[in-house]
C-alpha cells in the first residue's frame, strides 16, 4: 500500500499525536502531518496529498473554519470537523456556511472507521487510476504494433471498413483513410460461389469462417490480386467488429521473409532489436578480422529515468523514437543499431583505428548537446552517455562485450555527457602465481560447483521482530575463498552474475522449508535485467515448496536506479508470490530515497561507510536520521549493516534504526555448498 496521508488542523500538535497512535493502534497504515495557520494547510496540501483534513479545534486554531474549507474545495480534499456535539446552534452555523461533515470527538471508533474507509478508497482509486493507464498504454502500444505491421488488416462492420492500418492500404494502393472509407466490401471481393452478404450478416452474429476464404480483390485504380482472407473477433473504439486479415496469395515467400525480417526489427524504432545485434556481434566477433578495429557502443540519455515518470506513454515512445533518430543520423552504413533495452541503445561500429570508434561516439555526443525535442508542449535539451567496449580476443562472447559496454555507460553517467571505454584489465586479478582473469576463474567455479552460501543474522534491538537472516555467496579459490564483492564487478561485466544466481538460488530454497526466518537473496543486476527471471524464480519457489512470504529479494540502489523499469517489472511479477524487496548500499542522496516512491520496498540497508564511526562522525548520523526519515512514511525498515562495535548501537537506536547485523551480533554459519 502506498503512504496515505493525514492532516490535522490543530493549535497544539498534541491532538495530532493522539490521532496518530489511536489510528496506528486500530491496524490504520497511515501518516499524520500536523498543521496551524492556514499557510502550512496550503504547505502540507501542495506538498503531501492528504486524503482528509481533520479539523480537530475550531475554536483554538490559528485558522479558521472558513479559511479552511476554502482550501479544502480548492484542492478537493474531505474536510472532517473533529468536534463534540454538545452544541448543536454551532455545528449548525459550521455546516451550513462550509464543506465539511462531523465526526464525535466522543466516539474514537467512529473516527477510526471514517478514516480506515478514506484510506480503503484512496487505495481504490489510486487502483483504478494504474489500471486505467495500464490500459491506456496497452491500447496504444497494440495500435502500434498494429499499424506498423506488415500484414494487411482491416476492422470491418456490416461490410464496411471501421479501421485500416498501413499494409492494408499499401496493398489497395490507396493513400489514406478516407480513400477506404467509402469502399464496399461487396465491390472490393470477389469470393466465386460463397455470398458474401451472408457471410458478412454471419460475422455480425459471431459466425467465423474455420478456414480463410479465397478471393480476388479488386483495388480502386482496376487492378487485381488473389489473396486469401482470415476473419477473427474484434473491438474498435468500445464496439464488436471483425478483424479482416488479407494475405495474398503470390507472396506466401516473400511473407515469410517479411516476417523474419520483422522479428530483427524493434517495432517502435525501426532499428535491430537485441537479438539481431547479437547475432551482428556473433559474426563480427567469429571474423576476427586484424585489419579494423571494431566495438559496441551503448548509449542512453541522461536522466531518462526521472523524464519517463513525467511523460505519458505516447510521449514516452515519442521521445525514445526520437533518441533513435539521433543515433540513426550520426552512423553510417556498416555499422548496426539497435534497441536492446527500455531507453538503451546499442551500436556495433567497425573503423580503420581506435581514434576512429571514439570519433564516432563523439559525434552523437554533439548530436544529443544540440538536440531539441518537442513534447507535450515542452521543449526538452537532452545529453547522452555513452560506454565503449572493444571487440577483441579479451571479449569472447555477444553478452559480455554487451555487458561491457553497459558497465562503461553507467560510470559515464554518474557525470553524464561523456563516453568512458571499459578497461579490460579491470578484470584482472593479482595473485602468487601471476595475474588471471576473473572472468575465467568465475567459469571455472561454476564447473566445479565452488561456490556456496554464509547466513549472516540480522537482529531486532527490540527483540520483538521477526528474525532475518542474509544469504551471503562466495566462491572457493586456491588461495582462500573470495567474497562477492570481490568477484560479482567482473562477474556482472561479463555477464556471468545472472548464472551465479540461477546456481546457487535452488539449493538456497530447498534449505529455507523448515526455517522459520525470513530469508534475503541478494540478485545480481544481470538477474534484473533478465525477462525470464521472474518466471524462472517462481518456478524455483513452487519445486522447494517455499512460501513468498519468507523470502526478500536485495537489489543494489544503483542497479534499481539506473534499471527502474526493470526492477519495477521484477517486483511486479513477483509480488503477488508473497516476496518482498529490499535495496541496500542505501544513502541520503536525493536520488536514493527517490527510489522509495517508485520501488515498493519492505526494506533498506544503509551503505556500510555510513555506519562507521558513528558515535564521533555527526555527519553519518545525519545522514542515517535522514535515511530513516525517507523511510518511514513508505512504511520500511531501515537495517544498519556491517556495524562494528557496540557503541554504535546507541547511536543508530536514537536515530530510528532497530535492525542491526554485524559479525560481532552473531556467528554465520554456512548453511549450502554448491
Amino acid at each position: 500500500m502506498h503512504s496515505v496521508n493525514l492532516l490535522v488542523i490543530d493549535r497544539s500538535p498534541e491532538s495530532a499525536e493522539h490521532i496518530n497512535s489511536l489510528l496506528r493502534n486500530s491496524g490504520i497504515k497511515i501518516h499524520v502531518i500536523y498543521a496551524a495557520s492556514a499557510t502550512e494547510i496550503k504547505r502540507s496540501l501542495d506538498t503531501d496529498a492528504p486524503v482528509l483534513l481533520l479539523y480537530a479545534d475550531p475554536e483554538e486554531s490559528e485558522a479558521s473554519i472558513e479559511e479552511v474549507s476554502e482550501l479544502a474545495s480548492a484542492f478537493n480534499v474531505p474536510l472532517a470537523l473533529f468536534s463534540p456535539l454538545d452544541d448543536p446552534d454551532r455545528l449548525t452555523r459550521i455546516l451550513t456556511t462550509t464543506a465539511c461533515f462531523v465526526i464525535n470527538s466522543e466516539d474514537e471508533g467512529l473516527l477510526t472507521d471514517s478514516v480506515n474507509r478514506l484510506v480503503r478508497a484512496s487505495e481504490n482509486e489510486r487502483n483504478q487510476e494504474k489500471q486505467a493507464r495500464f490500459v491506456e498504454e496497452l491500447e496504444h502500444r497494440y495500435n502500434l504494433l498494429l499499424d506498423s505491421s506488415r500484414d494487411a488488416i482491416a476492422y470491418v462492420h456490416e461490410g464496411l471498413h471501421v479501421y485500416t492500418n498501413r499494409a492494408y492500404k499499401e496493398a489497395l494502393q490507396v493513400r489514406s483513410d478516407d480513400d477506404v472509407a467509402g469502399l464496399s466490401l461487396l465491390e472490393m471481393l470477389d469470393a466465386g460461389e460463397t455470398n458474401l452478404k451472408d457471410l458478412f450478416k454471419g460475422l455480425t452474429k459471431g459466425e467465423f469462417p474455420a478456414e480463410p476464404l479465397a478471393v480476388k480483390v479488386k483495388c480502386p485504380d482496376g487492378s487485381e490480386f488473389e489473396a486469401n482472407l482470415v476473419f477473427s473477433p474484434a473491438r474498435f473504439d468500445g464496439e464488436d467488429c471483425t478483424q479482416m486479415m488479407v494475405q495474398r496469395s503470390d507472396s506466401a515467400n516473400a511473407l515469410a521473409a517479411e516476417l523474419e525480417r520483422l522479428r530483427m526489427i524493434d517495432p517502435l524504432t525501426r532499428l535491430h532489436n537485441r537479438r539481431a545485434f547479437s547475432n551482428a556481434l556473433e559474426e563480427c566477433i567469429s571474423s576476427g578480422s586484424s585489419d579494423e578495429a571494431a566495438a559496441v557502443l551503448y548509449i542512453e540519455a541522461d536522466g531518462v529515468t526521472e523524464l519517463q515518470d513525467e511523460l505519458n506513454a505516447e510521449s514516452i515512445d515519442q521521445f525514445i523514437s526520437d533518441m533513435a533518430s539521433i543515433v540513426r543520423q550520426n552512423i553510417d552504413d556498416r555499422d548496426i543499431a539497435a534497441r536492446i533495452g527500455d531507453h538503451g541503445f546499442a551500436v556495433l561500429v567497425t573503423r580503420q583505428t581506435v581514434q576512429d570508434l571514439e570519433s564516432v561516439a563523439e559525434d552523437i555526443l554533439k548530436a544529443y548537446r544540440s538536440h531539441i525535442i518537442e513534447i507535450d508542449d515542452r521543449a526538452i535539451s537532452m545529453t547522452c552517455s555513452i560506454g565503449m567496449a572493444g571487440v577483441g580476443r579479451l571479449a569472447m562472447t555477444s553478452p559480455e562485450i554487451i555487458a561491457r559496454a553497459r558497465k562503461a555507460q553507467a560510470e559515464a553517467a554518474e557525470t553524464g555527457d561523456r563516453l568512458v571505454s571499459f578497461k579490460p584489465q579491470l578484470t584482472a586479478v593479482s595473485t602468487p602465481d601471476g595475474e588471471t582473469d576473473w572472468a575465467e576463474r568465475i567459469r571455472v567455479a561454476l564447473a566445479n560447483q565452488d561456490f556456496y552460501s554464509v547466513q549472516q543474522s540480522i537482529v531486532d534491538l527490540d527483540g520483538e521482530g521477526e528474525q532475518l537472516l542474509e544469504n551471503i555467496t562466495f566462491m572457493r579459490g586456491e588461495n582462500g575463498d573470495h567474497t562477492s564483492s570481490e568477484f560479482m564487478t567482473a562477474a556482472e561485466m561479463n555477464d556471468l552474475a545472472g548464472t551465479i544466481d540461477r546456481h546457487i538460488i535452488p539449493g538456497l530454497l530447498k534449505s529455507f522449508v523448515d526455517r522459520e526466518e525470513r530469508q534475503i537473496i541478494s540478485l545480481s543486476n544481470n538477474s534484473i535485467l533478465d525477462y525470464g527471471f521472474p518466471g524462472w524464480f517462481a518456478d524455483q519457489m513452487k519445486a522447494a515448496c517455499v512460501e513468498g512470504d519468507k523470502i526478500i529479494l536485495q537489489i543494489d540502489a544503483t542497479s534499481a536506479y539506473t534499471n527502474l523499469r526493470p526492477a519495477q517489472r521484477l517486483m511486479k511479477e513477483l509480488k503477488p508470490l508473497g516476496c518482498h524487496l529490499a535495496v541496500r548500499q542505501f544513502d541520503d542522496e536525493r536520488r536514493s530515497s527517490q527510489l522509495l516512491e517508485h520501488l515498493d520496498a519492505s526494506f533498506v540497508k544503509i551503505a556500510p561507510e555510513l555506519t562507521q564511526d558513528l558515535t564521533a562522525n555527526t555527519k553519518n548520523q545525519e545522514a542515517v536520521r535522514k535515511i530513516v526519515e525517507a523511510a518511514d512514511p513508505h512504511g520500511i525498515l531501515v537495517i544498519a549493516d556491517e556495524v562494528a562495535d557496540t557503541s554504535s548501537l546507541a547511536v543508530l537506536w536514537q536515530c530510528g534504526v532497530k535492525l542491526i547485523a554485524g559479525a560481532f551480533l552473531r556467528e554465520s554459519s554456512q548453511v549450502l555448498a554448491q
